[in-house]
């Protein structure tokens, strides 16, 4: 794969591509966060797929924030997608331990590492140029910031890479799972100067040169 993601939909495409052999060798998949469940569009039809999300055409609505347990059963899914939706929570750390409760396989997880705007707010770099999205995003960033107004959805959590990584590490032990791949979308973009000078200043600090945290957990029997 030589591209990667810059919406929804094309996130949903990527994690099919990127994961397919996942997708492949799994019968039941469950779909958090899905909005108009743009991935059931692009694994096999096989699959029993179902989706949850607050908003958008999911199968089930469900606001993970009033949420303290999923309405599923244990190992009932054989594969979690829960692709950037962790940030946006206040109940993180009850939802991820409900994902690792209902999934019998895998877990693929994405997360953004919050700290690479920070280069934004150095370099007052407006998030956008139209004036009238300061009424619901932050100056610098879209989820973090000041908004004008009270924003309908933004993220809840300022975490690093490194801190994501942990995080995982922690949990994944203590629910019985083994992480089989932690990434970023560094492997993915074409090659380019600014790959090039991204990989060199990763091996200084991984915090402020990779945008995306990809991770695959595989349950141990």
């Amino acid at each position: 794969m030589n591209w990667f993601y810059t919406n929804r939909e094309e996130r949903s495409k990527w994690l099919a591509e990127r994961f397919e052999y996942i997708f492949l060798s799994s019968q039941t998949v469950l779909d958090i966060g899905c909005y108009n469940a743009d991935l059931k569009k692009h694994i096999k039809n096989e699959i029993i797929y179902t989706g949850i999300d607050i908003s958008g055409k999911p199968d089930v609505v469900i606001d993970l924030d009033k949420t303290e347990k999923l309405p599923f059963t244990d190992k009932q899914f054989e594969t979690i997608v829960c692709a950037d939706v962790l940030e946006h929570l206040d109940n993180f750390h009850t939802v991820f331990n409900e994902i690792c409760r209902i999934a019998s396989k895998n877990i693929i997880i994405t997360l953004p590492n919050a700290h690479i705007s920070i280069f934004h707010f150095l370099r007052k770099k407006p998030y956008s140029v139209k004036k009238e999205l300061r009424l619901q995003y932050g100056k610098y960033s879209k989820f973090y910031g000041l908004p004008f107004y009270k924003p309908h959805d933004r993220h809840r959590w300022f975490f690093s890479f490194d801190e994501a990584k942990d995080f995982i590490e922690f949990h994944a032990q203590k629910n019985n799972y083994e992480i089989k791949v932690i990434e970023s979308e560094q492997n993915y973009l074409k090659p380019s100067l600014k790959k090039f000078s991204n990989r060199m200043f990763n091996i200084f600090n991984s915090n402020l040169s990779q945008k995306h945290f990809i991770c695959l957990l595989e349950k141990l029997s």
